[in-house]
């Protein structure tokens, strides 16, 4: 039989906890759940975390989740972190809530004085991460969490914006938790515990050895000398199941009645059993001193840990008295000494299982009246709005202007915190108490607003409501543009459109932005839900109207400006590119409207055109989001921008930021975006040869149910086929490639650059031998694509026409192809067209100038980090009788894209800190790049790197041609 200090047989979880820390320490983060049954030993193998992880050298922080608690926004962070920051002083306090650490201040200091930031739910999160990481860098971290079934959902959303990054910190999360408990968000703690990161340990029950002498040593203590008999010990066992925290309540409840451990007695043992914690409790609040009960009860009703002070006053005290009860209570184990909150001492019950046996032995109605005092008495002294709010929520609806007082400052700091699901249960409650309209506008307005990301039937529910309410312009204006939203995003466009038909009606003429405001939202329709033809028509001709207008210089103007242009780009008209560099040049739209589809239009627009504007102003919103944006926001401009990525042939940092967004979008529990961003990383995970992860990623797109048979299906019908034609299923690509033309033509698309569509369907008739048709398509593609002009699609569809045309015409093209590419943004089509015009010389027979095409190939291939385009370069080199070329190894050109950023930053003087903040990953991540790039480039210090990147590019050479960049094309 093991031991381990004062714990029996926990050899194996306690060598699992050391191992973790140890890792955590050298620099390997990681997680660890400890899962069982209530009182099998978790809380007593977190408590050994201590002495594992001993201070000075570590830096521990512990929390328990509380029940009274699941709605506090960053309940269980706070435990962790405001005892740490209350420890420094105020300047290393300043120095650990710096740079990005400082967008989590709201969480521990005052809120803001509106609470309208409502989507900053991201930023917070990434404030949290850049304070863990301030505080590893002193010294390893230890964050112990108890019950973390009840914590908060803004805290679990935390912890799982951490674990992608614990491999690279100084840090270590143990966390305890019983299976089958109802949490706050099952999914969040579910998808916390199945992490491959996380490593779960399950205490098993004690041994019947283990048992007898645990038993034995609680008899041993309070009777000295009385000889325990093995049958009473058995009994002992079987009445448990060998549960340590029953053993222990059911050996005290004998010798507080009393019972000799004599084998005579064993029937009394079996008959206790799993009452054994009830009973010891009830025994003891028979016994208690009225004082003492009436404190034991304030404590269990307030939750946690409290000040001695507040539960003072819950049960009506005078502070010396409860001073003795709270020591009465201490010493019979009911209640533990807790830390000091400033000048008060907390206190709190020694076990969950116990505090709970206390609560529930209050009488209903005793229990409604205490929680409706301790909401009065939190508000009253002072008590963080979201305290007493939780109280509020354990009492009927009365009506009652000072609950409805209580749950909208609730509300408003939890928006504030960026925990927008906290703000909703705040808000629901709050509609019980609003009993005159200008209440119930208030708190629809906000549950509508709240709710449009997550639950858009609920969100139009509430702003139905809330409209005829609203009364004036603006704030009807501003509630009927988020109804009509949440109906489009519901494919209700009639009611949509009626709603802000009904709102522009009524607007005065005086209203020009708002009025355009609402223009604009009735113009994107057919761009986002073309399932609606006769609908479409309709709006088409608005636009032709609009287009014909001046726009005006207000940020209404500016959404026109890019919906119009969204529009133009869609059909190919040129005129998309200065409309939407209009809109956004002057950056009002990043500043007051960066979470709006229009403004993702104009990024597309631009995007679709190669301008480098558009990975401008992307990298700003980027940037942005993470400061002070919503999850929706980051996952907008992160999508949009691994599509600018892909576009210019950097797949890495392409990957990297789509799955940046996958993560937000599940780490927030919201549902948009998926139809967009998972063809986008399908299609980046294609050219990286990643075809399993492409599947997955479009089965991502539709969260596993069938294909929607509204909304953007055709891109993911068109990366569905391009991974069928790679996967030789050329007839089923076909079909999808054709479904997706379909769709796109039915919405009134042409534009190549939007959707190649007639080159992806070339390709699969090519497969199949249908080469007729496969040129027809492929020709008017490249018609279309000089139309709108823009470098990669007319390169593409040279290229493609190149590949479906035999002899001196697919030369011809795919020459020309590389000629329109050479000098675009547009690398991996250029890599692209350079193979294949290597592999048509070498097929031509013109095996030097093959070699050289396909060198140059190889080294632009390998620049994008295509692997499956370097291997299929490598296998016509060997055909040419060359040697296969390796990824490039060394110099400026070997170093990824990311290696690059980090290495640009250094050069320029920033420090490893600052860079990291800069690019928004860990410090680690920040020394690992540079290190790989000083391997790269052959240097040692950062003095170096300025010379490095100041030498010229190495770019390989092509044949001579008879095609300049500005020839006129075949056709």
């Amino acid at each position: 039989m093991e031991r381990t200090g004062a714990l029996y047989e926990r050899d194996t979880e306690i060598s699992a906890l050391t191992g973790l820390v140890t890792r955590a320490q050298a620099g390997r983060g990681g997680l660890a759940a400890v899962e069982g049954p209530a009182g099998v030993g978790k809380s007593s193998l977190l408590a050994q975390i201590r002495t594992i992880a001993a201070p000075p050298t570590f830096c521990v922080a512990t929390a328990r989740g509380v029940e009274l608690e699941r709605e506090f926004s960053f309940s269980v962070v706070r435990q962790l972190f405001e005892p740490l920051l209350a420890a420094e002083t105020p300047e290393r306090r300043e120095q650990l809530l710096s740079g990005a650490a400082g967008q989590a201040a709201p969480v521990f200091g005052p809120v803001t004085a509106d609470g309208t930031i409502a989507e900053r739910d991201f930023a917070v999160r990434h404030g949290l991460l850049w304070l863990t990481c301030n505080l590893c860098d002193q010294r390893p971290l230890v964050l112990v969490v108890d019950d973390v079934h009840w914590a908060d959902v803004a805290s679990l959303r935390f912890f799982i914006h951490l674990l992608p990054r614990l491999e690279t910190l100084r840090l270590c999360i143990v966390v305890a938790l019983r299976p089958n408990v109802p949490a706050a968000d099952r999914h969040l703690l579910d998808r916390m515990i199945t992490d491959p990161t996380c490593q779960v340990l399950r205490p098993k029950a004690l041994s019947a050895a283990a048992a007898s002498s645990l038993v034995r040593e609680e008899f041993a203590r309070a009777a000295p000398g009385e000889h325990v008999q093995d049958a009473f010990l058995a009994a002992c066992y079987s009445a448990t199941g060998g549960n340590p925290l029953l053993l222990k309540e059911t050996a005290a409840t004998l010798l507080a009645e009393h019972v000799a451990p004599r084998a005579a007695n064993a029937t009394q043992v079996t008959t206790l059993g799993p009452r054994a914690v009830a009973r010891w409790v009830s025994l003891w609040i028979h016994r208690l001193p009225a004082q003492d009960l009436a404190l034991a009860q304030a404590v269990a009703i307030l939750g946690g840990d409290v000040p001695l002070e507040q539960a003072a006053a819950l049960a009506e005290l005078p502070l010396s008295a409860a001073m003795q009860a709270t020591a009465d209570l201490q010493r019979i184990e009911l209640l533990r000494a807790g830390s000091w909150q400033g000048p008060s001492k907390l206190i709190g019950y020694t076990h969950p299982v116990v505090q709970a046996a206390i609560y529930q032995a209050i009488a209903p109605e005793q229990l409604c009246a205490a929680h409706r005092r301790a909401a009065d008495l939190l508000s009253r002294t002072g008590a963080e709005a979201e305290k007493a709010a939780a109280h509020v929520l354990r009492v009927p609806p009365a009506g009652e202007p000072e609950l409805l007082s209580i749950l909208l400052r609730a509300a408003r700091d939890a928006r504030s915190r960026g925990s927008p699901h906290a703000a909703v249960t705040y808000l629901r409650r709050g509609l019980s108490e609003a009993s005159i309209p200008n209440e119930r506008l208030e708190v629809l307005h906000q549950l509508g607003s709240t709710l449009q990301l997550t639950d858009t039937d609920a969100s139009v529910s509430y702003l139905r409501q809330a409209l005829p309410l609203a009364g004036n312009d603006r704030h009807r204006a501003a509630i009927a543009s988020l109804l009509g939203n949440g109906l489009l995003l519901s494919q209700r466009i009639p009611e949509a459109l009626e709603v802000w038909r009904q709102a522009l009606a009524q607007l005065p003429p005086d209203a020009p932005d708002l009025t355009a405001r609402l223009q604009a939202d009735i113009l994107s329709v057919p761009l986002f839900e073309p399932a609606a033809p006769d609908i479409r028509q309709d709006i088409l001709r608005e636009v032709g109207e609009q287009r014909l207008l001046e726009p005006g210089p207000s940020l209404g103007g500016k959404l026109l400006d890019c919906v119009i242009a969204g529009h133009d780009a869609v059909v190919g008209d040129p005129r998309a590119v200065p409309r939407a560099l209009r809109a956004i040049q002057d950056g009002e739209l990043l500043q007051q409207a960066i979470g709006t589809t229009s403004l993702a239009l104009a990024w597309w627009v631009l995007i679709c055109a190669d301008r480098s504007e558009a990975l401008t102003s992307l990298d700003q919103a980027v940037t942005q989001a993470y400061q002070e944006g919503s999850t929706s926001t980051l996952t907008t401009a992160l999508t949009y921008r691994a599509l600018a990525r892909l576009a210019r042939g950097t797949l890495t940092e392409a990957e990297a930021d789509a799955r940046e967004a996958v993560h937000a979008v599940e780490t927030a529990g919201i549902s948009l975006h998926r139809l967009l961003l998972g063809p986008f990383l399908a299609d980046i995970l294609i050219e990286r040869g990643s075809l399993d992860q492409a599947e997955q990623a479009l089965d991502w797109a539709v969260e596993g149910e069938a294909l929607p048979l509204t909304g953007l299906i055709y891109h993911l019908l068109l990366s569905r086929a391009r991974l069928l034609r790679l996967r030789a299923k050329p007839g089923d690509a076909l079909e999808a490639v054709l479904a997706a033309g379909e769709a796109f033509v039915a919405a009134g698309g042409q534009n190549p650059a939007v959707l190649p569509w007639q080159s992806e369907a070339a390709l699969c008739l090519h497969q199949l031998d249908r080469e007729e048709e496969a040129q027809s398509l492929a020709l008017e593609e490249l018609r279309l694509a000089r139309e709108w002009g823009a470098p990669l699609a007319r390169g593409r569809a040279l290229r493609i026409a190149g590949l479906v045309h035999r002899g001196q015409k697919g030369m011809a093209f795919l020459e020309q192809a590389v000629d329109r590419l050479r000098f675009s943004p547009a690398r991996l089509e250029h890599a692209k067209a350079t193979a294949e015009h290597g592999a048509l010389l070498r097929r031509a027979g013109r095996r030097t100038d093959a070699r050289r095409v396909l060198n140059e190939a190889c080294d632009l291939a390998s620049r994008c980090r295509a692997q499956p385009l370097v291997q299929q370069i490598n296998t016509e080199l060997k055909a040419c009788g060359a040697r296969p070329r390796s990824a490039l190894a060394v110099g400026i050109e070997a170093l990824t894209p990311s290696e690059r950023r980090v290495v640009e930053l250094a050069a320029a003087g920033r420090s490893n800190r600052e860079i990291a903040q800069t690019l928004f990953v860990t410090h680690k991540t920040v020394e690992a790049h540079l290190a790989s790039s000083y391997r790269k480039l052959d240097i040692s210090s950062r003095r170096q790197l300025a010379e490095q990147l100041a030498g010229p590019a190495q770019v390989g050479s092509a044949p001579k041609r008879n095609h300049s960049p500005g020839s006129h094309e075949i056709t």
